[in-house]
């Protein structure tokens, strides 16, 4: 089975990566794919260490990697220090979804699509063979295409096109 296609959105903090991934998503879920969504974070003690619950008690007392699985839920802990590659969560999602979206992986050779804002964004931005679009105020000399960051169905046109996404979703 094929890994899912993964664009990575990429921008300062507070240029609207999330409400804009949030609209995307909508948008892509109307037209029947499923999608995946990672973000990649440096914050380290997030979820699942909750102290005195079993994933937090192995974790302690030196499990590597810890996971949840649940219905609806899944959650892998992996050793403080290590950074997941992104190829071992995708082989996570494989099946599972049509499209990942993806928030960071700005220093990945993954597809993306940069949030940019005069005087906030530095340019230039992501590799050109990357970077499929740019959202928001468009750049001087961009060479792609640039949308508002309402115009999630036109880019999610270009997705379908440029990531070879079928005509319409798998599932509902």
């Amino acid at each position: 089975m094929a890994r899912p296609p993964v664009v990575s959105v990429v921008g300062p903090s507070g240029v609207g990566k999330t409400a804009f991934l949030e609209a995307l998503t909508r948008e892509l879920r109307r037209r029947g794919y499923r999608v995946g969504y990672i973000k990649h974070t440096h914050h380290r003690g997030l979820l699942p260490d909750e102290p005195g619950k079993d994933s937090y008690r192995l974790a302690r007392a030196g499990a590597t990697v810890t996971a949840l699985a649940g219905p609806g839920l899944l959650v892998v802990r992996s050793e403080e220090g290590v950074e997941t590659p992104l190829c071992r969560v995708l082989a996570l999602l494989e099946g599972e979804v049509d499209i990942v979206l993806a928030e960071g992986y700005r220093s990945l050779p993954v597809p993306k699509i940069e949030l940019y804002q005069v005087g906030v964004t530095p340019f230039p931005g992501p590799p050109a063979g990357e970077l499929l679009a740019v959202v928001g105020d468009p750049p001087p000399g961009s060479p792609v295409p640039a949308y508002r960051p309402d115009q999630t169905g036109a880019v999610a046109d270009l997705l379908q096109t440029r990531l070879g996404l079928a005509g319409e979703g798998k599932r509902p």
